[in-house]
């Protein structure tokens, strides 16, 4: 059953921090969020899925990929043609991806269509290991991937800097890592 908080305009009402992340990918006109399901981010899926009806109706594409590597590469097609998109992850699956985001990342990005999409990934850190089997941090590999980082502090940076992400990756066509942490 769809959940209309996701398409209303304007009000006030309550969501946890998986669904801020597609509530700001709406807002900010993503066509696509593609990505492995992991903790803590695995319950997007679950969203995306749940919601398809009403997202697909604003323009908003929701996919599982095989592995990690297969959302990245999603990034690469839709910054093509000039689509913002999504790619989401655990922590321990940025290892997966980092050769397309690697690619993406040195390759010179124009698009196809003559529009630059942001590139944007979701990832969700677990360094205390307390949702997930092993511990993870993304900073020193996001790094290494030139991937300009943001990392929310509180749930209305969670919904509105994914807009602010989306645009940073356009600006310097690379793919912006998005850190949500588990405590």
């Amino acid at each position: 059953m769809s959940d209309k908080r996701f398409v209303q305009q304007s009000g006030i009402d309550a969501f946890n921090g998986n669904e801020l992340i597609v509530k700001g990918a709406l807002e900010s006109q993503v066509g696509l969020m593609a990505g492995y399901p992991g903790s803590p981010v695995a319950e997007i899926f679950t969203i995306l899925e749940e919601n398809a009806d009403i997202l697909r109706e604003v323009g908003l594409w929701g996919e599982m990929t095989n592995d990690e590597s297969q959302g990245a590469a999603a990034l690469n097609g839709a910054m093509d043609v000039g689509v913002n998109a999504i790619a989401v992850m655990k922590s321990v699956g940025l290892n997966v991806a980092a050769d397309p985001i690697n690619i993406i990342n040195y390759s010179d990005k124009y698009g196809l269509s003559g529009k630059k999409g942001g590139a944007v990934v979701v990832c969700g850190d677990d360094p205390h290991a307390s949702s997930t089997q092993v511990a993870g941090d993304s900073r020193a590999l996001m790094e290494h991937l030139k991937m300009p980082i943001i990392e929310p502090s509180n749930p209305q940076e969670i919904k509105d800097w994914i807009g602010e992400a989306l645009r940073l990756s356009a600006y310097s066509n690379l793919v912006v890592g998005y850190l949500i942490t588990t405590y």
